[in-house]
């Protein structure tokens, strides 16, 4: 062993010294300073940056995750920064605590506490005449306290938050890359090569591809070679997956072994290892799952129940639901939409921009602005573009289904509108309560659906042509395979899929069987293809295909690599369905179970309270017998149970489609389901 930099090394490794970068990777231990020297750093940086700077043992994994975050700075200059923000943060809700706090006693409150202390003596005396001050200083370092500690710890945790990020979505990404890597290493890319290839598709493989691009710029533009550029990644990469790819790779390089054998092999491996990885996340969405029928069913529902309960033993208790029902529910909803999308976020594979723009956008960059010849070719395509709209308006929207919010959000306004202006409905809280369900359905929920329902209809239309197409495609890539591996020329081949196929695919393989007879390009073919197709995971094995075959000649084996990652990514997608199928079915029964007991207590407990409440002799006592319900206002519980539904059915929707596919608005067709079933339960009881 040899200590390099403060660190022990292998002897293998010592002989061969770490560069400067891996070794600043790590930092001396910290060590007493003299007055001279905390001196020297206080003039030179500041008190603050000095005392960090003479601390480093302190702060060394505070370094790392900057470096793997990358965030291009030291901990020094970082945790400085947030010393200032935390105070200028401190300041701000100092500030606002002192308003709050004159709010306050300007309204006689701060006069009417006491102090949970026993003080006696002058001293207690001297408090309680000064009450108001003294509590208004209280609740102002309080304000200012908590916002400057919560500034300071979010900026010193979102280092490691990103990292944490990064090393997620680098484990889901990785058995593509290697896959990838493999093709082109097939199609006999050397290398280096192969990193630069992967480096430039930052677009289509995330996290991963920003790796490599460290390796790359690290060979490229410090002279490194490539084991040491391999060894500084290997190091700073927050993935321990990658990492270990990275020794594996290291070390099969030191002793000549055949690399592209090995990517093959360590892409079988890494993809065993996603599925396991995406099993272990199934199992979090089914607690969470779970979670939801305790927070949001049963929950609510004994909240709404002991609520009523005290409001007919005389409390009031209407500002309460109220605030459950309009604040509580919403925002607790929104909050675990956000958790699930929070958790799944480094489950989801990038969506990679279509590679023909991409490559346009490549051209437009190496290509002089003030050139007549491109600004001709940029009005053209814009003219192209107009006309193409002004041909089939409603590709855009199957393009784009959120474009429906600019002509659905008018119509739904414009909806209220009418209705209010003939008198239909009138927008006043006598009326809500009076009517709910007919004035919260005309001036709320039917405008909703008016939003919901086109943007829903278009969004599972491209999600049905999607999944239609990940179905077929790997099969689709088979053939092409088979047929090619068998000696039949690429566009006979493309011709006989083309003619088993059906639908847009077997369209769109001739268009690619056309190009390439007419233009002999295979690489621009096949990127025009993933442009047409706009489906970011087949796009990516498109340019799989694409970037194989511009370097190999055995294009069978590279139909077939990319025939197993489409197979596998998709396998994975099913997976997820099948796993999620029976807790979708759980949230939709948690949600018919609250619909039922609302509408129990509404029919059969408010409807006899009504009842009994009206045939009551006016000169009854209160409290003998029924009367004691007088004062209830049924009917604004009847809205209030009515807009819970409302809400209940919207949020659940959401989260189930959410829960089942990762996608918010796959679950606008389970919203507007239940939201209709609860306005015909409403309607019909």
């Amino acid at each position: 062993m040899s200590t390099q930099g403060g660190v022990q090394t292998p002897l293998s490794e010592a002989q061969t010294p770490l560069p400067e970068y891996e070794v600043s990777q790590y930092f001396p231990r910290s060590r007493e300073m003299t007055a001279e020297e905390m001196g020297a750093l206080r003039e030179q940086y500041g008190s603050i940056r000095a005392y960090f700077k003479a601390h480093p043992g302190q702060y060394r994994d505070t370094q790392r995750w900057l470096n793997q975050a990358r965030i291009g700075t030291t901990y020094d200059v970082y945790l400085t920064r947030s010393v200032h923000l935390a105070l200028l943060a401190g300041g701000a809700g100092a500030l606002l605590g002192g308003v709050v706090a004159w709010l306050l006693a300007d309204a006689g409150v701060l006069a009417t506490l006491d102090s949970p202390l026993s003080v006696g003596g002058s001293l207690g005396t001297f408090l309680a005449a000064n009450r108001v001050l003294f509590a208004g200083l209280l609740l102002t370092l309080v304000v200012g306290g908590t916002t400057a500690g919560s500034t300071w710890l979010f900026r010193y945790y979102y280092p490691q938050n990103v990292v944490a990020n990064r090393e997620r979505a680098i484990n889901v990404m990785l058995p593509h890359a290697l896959t990838y890597m493999y093709a082109l290493s097939h199609g006999g890319m050397n290398l280096i090569s192969v990193f630069d290839s992967l480096a430039e598709s930052e677009d289509t493989y995330g996290e991963v591809a920003a790796e490599f691009d460290m390796v790359v710029r690290d060979m490229q533009l410090f002279g490194n070679d490539m084991l040491t550029a391999l060894r500084n990644a290997r190091n700073l990469t927050p993935s321990d997956e990658l990492e270990q790819f990275l020794d594996d790779l290291i070390g099969l390089l030191d002793s000549g072994g055949d690399v592209t054998a090995f990517l093959e092999d360590q892409a079988d491996n890494y993809t065993e290892a996603a599925k396991e990885e995406q099993e272990s996340f199934l199992e979090t969405l089914s607690v969470l799952s779970e979670v939801f029928i305790v927070a949001f069913v049963a929950a609510p529902l004994f909240l709404v129940v002991t609520l009523m309960v005290i409001s007919f033993l005389g409390g009031s208790t209407l500002m309460q639901m109220a605030a459950l029902i309009y604040l509580g529910l919403p925002l607790g909803m929104l909050g675990f939409l956000l958790l699930i999308d929070l958790l799944s976020a480094p489950y989801v594979q990038p969506d990679d921009v279509h590679l023909e723009e991409q490559r346009e956008r490549t051209i437009d960059t190496t290509t002089v602005e003030d050139d007549e010849r491109f600004r001709t070719y940029q009005r053209g395509k814009r003219n192209e573009q107009l006309v193409a709209f002004a041909r089939d308006p409603l590709a855009a929207l199957r393009r784009s289904p959120p474009l429906t919010l600019v002509f659905t959000a008018p119509a739904a306004v414009a909806f209220v509108g009418g209705m209010v202006l003939r008198g239909t409905v009138t927008p006043s809280v006598a009326a809500l309560l009076s009517d709910p369900v007919t004035v919260t359905t005309l001036l709320f929920v039917l405008p909703a659906l008016i939003v919901a329902a086109p943007l829903s209809y278009y969004h599972e239309r491209k999600r049905r042509r999607e999944n239609l197409l990940a179905a077929r495609f790997p099969d689709t890539l088979n053939v092409l395979s088979s047929a090619n591996h068998m000696g039949i020329p690429l566009v006979d081949a493309l011709d006989m899929v083309a003619r088993w196929s059906k639908g847009s695919l077997a369209d769109e393989i001739r268009v690619v069987r056309n190009d390439v007879r007419w233009n002999h390009d295979l690489t621009d073919a096949l990127l025009g293809l993933g442009n047409r197709l706009q489906v970011p995971h087949i796009s990516r094995t498109i340019k799989l295909v694409a970037e194989g075959g511009r370097s190999s000649g055995d294009m069978s084996r590279i139909l077939a690599i990319a025939a197993e990652d489409t197979r596998a990514r998709h396998r994975i997608e099913r997976a997820r369905e099948r796993a999620m199928s029976s807790y979708l079915a759980i949230v939709m029964i948690g949600f018919l179970v609250y619909l039922l007991v609302i509408v129990l207590i509404d029919a059969s407990f408010l409807g006899a309270i009504a009842e009994a409440t009206a045939t009551a002799p006016e000169d009854t006592p209160t409290g003998a017998g029924v009367v004691g319900f007088t004062n209830v206002p049924l009917d604004t519980y009847r809205a209030l149970f009515f807009h819970s539904v409302v809400v209940m059915a919207a949020g659940a929707g959401l989260l189930a489609g959410k829960l089942a596919s990762n996608d918010t608005l796959s679950g606008l067709k389970y919203s507007i389901g239940l939201t209709l079933v609860a306005l015909a339960t409403f309607v019909l009881v």
